[in-house]
């Protein structure tokens, strides 16, 4: 089984306090591939269930799903409207960064794509396992992409572009709001 766990002790190349750092980590994420099944935070599921994986650039997703992920496994409270909160802000940060940066997100040199979403067989209906935000960040690394999409293909598994990348909807709210301030300043 190949490993690529955020929080390992004895795989973080670093300063003693950055090894302690990770390793207070534990629970929190995780990338694990093997011949039998992928894995993300501790769910894992069997390479013969697996349908497709699809892909997403990483800072939408990160500004989006991943936090959502892992809010969830974080002992905050709860309360009203917090799935909505973070939405809110996190599509509002992805929208600034898109007019800032909007090129070097889509095809420049932070158009990072990272298998998010491995669609699998379940008992009565697909469902979906993604990762939170350190196995997305465990996931940056070329060798680990490579590696997992390298596996999905070697079973049979269809590694494509998601459908609904979340830079592409901040990229039209940029523009919206971009012609309403040119509306307002001609």
């Amino acid at each position: 089984m190949l490993a690529f766990r955020a929080y390992r002790r004895s795989v973080v190349h670093a300063p003693d306090p950055v090894r302690w750092a990770a390793q207070l980590l534990n629970r929190f994420g995780g990338v694990a591939l093997s011949a039998q099944s992928v894995e993300f935070d501790g769910d894992d599921v069997d390479w013969t269930d697996v349908t497709d994986i699809r892909t997403r650039n990483l800072v939408g997703y990160l500004l989006s799903d991943a936090i959502d992920k892992q809010v969830g496994k974080l002992p905050l409270p709860r309360f009203p409207g917090r799935g909505l909160l973070l939405d809110a802000a996190g599509a509002a940060v992805l929208t600034a960064l898109v007019a800032v940066a909007g090129k070097q997100l889509e095809e420049g040199v932070l158009d990072i794509r990272i298998p998010a979403e491995v669609h699998y067989r379940g008992v009565l209906r697909g469902k979906e396992l993604s990762p939170g935000v350190l196995a997305t960040l465990v996931l940056i690394d070329p060798a680990v992409r490579e590696c997992l999409q390298e596996t999905a293909r070697t079973h049979g598994v269809d590694v494509l572009p998601s459908d609904d990348d979340p830079i592409v909807t901040a990229a039209h709210r940029a523009d919206r709001i971009k012609s309403a301030i040119a509306k307002l300043t001609s």
